[in-house]
């Protein structure tokens, strides 16, 4: 005789773990809701069940990006507040890092992708160029990076960086 008890089970025998379905989860809803779930379920044309699922999923998505975009948000609110108040108080503002484009600079790489022409000017206020991060002295010629965007940044270009674009 066998030591071990035999093991009753009821219907058939389970699936392999790789044939099993999603699992169930069941939960109690008032009638109103129900009728709105079948009403619904039947115009999409799928199951109250892949219905619920889709509901879950775009509203977990959902939340995710509101909370990743209010995260956004609020670093941006408080930056400009820091800023805001800096300015009331007379203080000058904090340098901002500038990386340029050749230097593994994204921000400097978007900007000079928005520019839709470039216009020769003579540079009045010393800054540098977009790409090389060459100093681009007061009274120097340099190109002004033109875009339909109002609100973009001024986006400089040296005469060199233009040439080399011309090679390309």
């Amino acid at each position: 005789m066998k030591d071990t008890p035999r093991q009753r089970r009821r219907g058939r025998r389970p699936s392999a773990d790789g044939e099993r379905k999603d699992r169930v989860i069941q939960t109690r809803v008032p009638q109103d809701l129900e009728d709105s779930l079948r009403t619904a379920a039947e115009r999409e044309r799928v199951t109250v069940s892949h219905l619920i699922r889709n509901v879950l999923e775009d509203s977990f998505r959902l939340v995710d990006g509101i909370v990743a975009d209010s995260s956004q948000l609020v670093d941006n609110v408080a930056r400009d507040a820091r800023r805001l108040a800096s300015a009331a108080k007379g203080q000058p503002r904090e340098p901002v890092a500038f990386v340029p484009a050749d230097q593994g600079g994204t921000v400097a790489r978007a900007l000079l992708e928005s520019v839709d022409a470039w216009q020769e000017v003579i540079v009045n206020r010393p800054t540098q160029c977009t790409r090389c991060g060459i100093a681009l002295p007061r009274g120097h010629q340099a190109l002004r990076g033109l875009t339909t965007e109002p609100a973009a940044p001024v986006v400089w270009l040296c005469h060199d960086c233009l040439a080399r674009d011309a090679d390309d």
